[in-house]
């Protein structure tokens, strides 16, 4: 065979293996497998002034996870593997009708996802599980919230041209239209948590000011899609002396005779207490010179001869002494009556 003839004849079979090939590797291609995927959903409002709740989910979580059941050819699927890794599907949702009373509704998750940027990628969805999501959709606004303090043991001035103020005196509070409405209709506050400062920083009997730390009213708790224009606020107040309570266990009672009846020996009745217990409360450093002095407290009965006109049982109500800016928690003395008897030294023994 000639030099010639037979390059041209490697030639064409190069030419038609490489033509074989080519069609191989195109067959390769467009083999259509299916297979299942996890796809991340995310479900979006296309404005804003609305919010998007999952009923069963925790708070402002509006992403769920899916499984797909994907057809694609051969040649796609590395790279819609690596895209499903990689991406969230976003899912726009819309609010309901104003004629709708429920806010609730069902989003159909095939045609979701068919109509999602997975068709760039050349995949198409077959089946998901779960094939339908519910979602609620509700509208959002803004309320001026007024603000209450949380003085926690703090005492702080009880009149009224010291009570606590706020810089500023409201705050505005982004949340759903049906918070909104419970705002309103119950008059809800925020808290201003004072009983978060520490008391060894503060003076007493003095005006001051400080940054305070703001919650929820309890009806709000936990719920999604609360935003405060502002976490914290100033707070101007007086606080009173620090106070301290105390209980001494056994206080003698003590008998006042009044002069006309020096003749008669009295006795407070054994069926009748002779130490009571009192408690008290009042500046710190007070209470804490009658802890170390119980003495300083001193229980009486005052006897009159008028007292004595009526028959027995004879009693008197008990008078509490105690040092200046000391109150009596209790007993209340004026509502405590404490029962004695006398003997006639007249009377044969």
């Amino acid at each position: 065979m000639k030099k010639g003839a037979l390059l041209e004849t490697l030639e064409t079979v190069l030419v038609v293996t490489v033509i074989t090939l080519l069609i191989w590797l195109y067959a390769e291609g467009e083999t259509i497998l299916t297979e299942n995927r996890t796809i991340q959903i995310r479900f979006v409002t296309p404005t804003t002034g609305l919010a998007i709740t999952l009923p069963g989910s925790a708070p402002g979580n509006t992403t769920t996870s899916v499984t797909a059941s994907i057809q694609a050819s051969s040649g796609d699927w590395a790279r819609i593997s690596e895209w499903a890794r990689n991406q969230i599907v976003e899912i726009e949702v819309n609010a309901p009708p104003p004629e709708m009373n429920d806010d609730e509704q069902t989003i159909n998750l095939l045609d979701a996802l068919n109509n999602s940027p997975l068709a760039d990628v050349r995949a198409f969805v077959k089946e998901v599980s779960p094939a339908t999501k519910t979602v609620r959709v509700q509208k959002l606004e803004y309320v001026e919230m007024g603000i209450r303090e949380d003085p926690g043991e703090l005492e702080l001035s009880s009149l009224p041209d010291e009570a606590p103020t706020f810089v500023p005196d409201k705050i505005r509070v982004q949340l759903t239209s049906v918070d909104a409405a419970l705002v309103r209709s119950q008059n809800l506050k925020l808290t201003a948590h004072l009983d978060r400062l520490d008391p060894d920083t503060l003076a007493e009997d003095t005006q001051q000011t400080a940054t305070v730390e703001l919650s929820l009213p309890p009806e709000l708790q936990n719920k999604p899609h609360i935003r405060l224009d502002q976490e914290v606020v100033d707070v101007t107040f007086i606080l009173d002396k620090l106070t301290k309570e105390i209980n001494l266990e056994r206080v003698q009672v003590r008998l006042n005779i009044s002069d006309d009846l020096t003749k008669y020996r009295f006795e407070i009745d054994p069926s009748t207490q002779r130490f009571i217990p009192v408690t008290l409360k009042g500046p710190e450093e007070v209470i804490n010179r009658i802890a170390e002095e119980p003495d300083l407290v001193r229980a009486q009965i005052t006897i009159k001869h008028s007292d004595l006109q009526e028959p027995p049982p004879y009693s008197a109500p008990l008078y509490i002494d105690v040092p200046e800016d000391v109150t009596i928690v209790s007993p209340v003395p004026s509502q405590t009556f404490i029962t004695y008897k006398y003997i006639d030294p007249t009377e044969p023994n």
